[in-house]
């Protein structure tokens, strides 16, 4: 998933599909920038942070993974 915090954002509102009417686009609009085929234009970003309430850079941040586990010399991980 390439935008969890939007695709969270987006489903607290509704549907993908509501979303998308609320924007004034189709839902295959949306479902092809969700998935990454097509980009986000920097002016659609700003008007989607603005509708769902939310900062664009928050909405669009890319997953960052957890830092790494590790065990310390008694087995016990911390």
């Amino acid at each position: 998933m390439r935008f969890p915090n939007l695709v969270w954002a987006i489903r607290q509102r509704g549907s993908q599909f509501e979303f998308a009417a609320t924007l004034g686009e189709s839902e295959s609009w949306l479902s092809r920038r969700l998935t990454g085929r097509v980009e986000f234009a920097p002016a659609e970003r700003a008007q989607i942070g603005r509708v769902l309430g939310y900062p664009a850079e928050w909405l669009f941040a890319k997953p960052e993974p957890p830092p790494p586990r590790f065990e310390t010399s008694l087995g016990v991980q911390a």
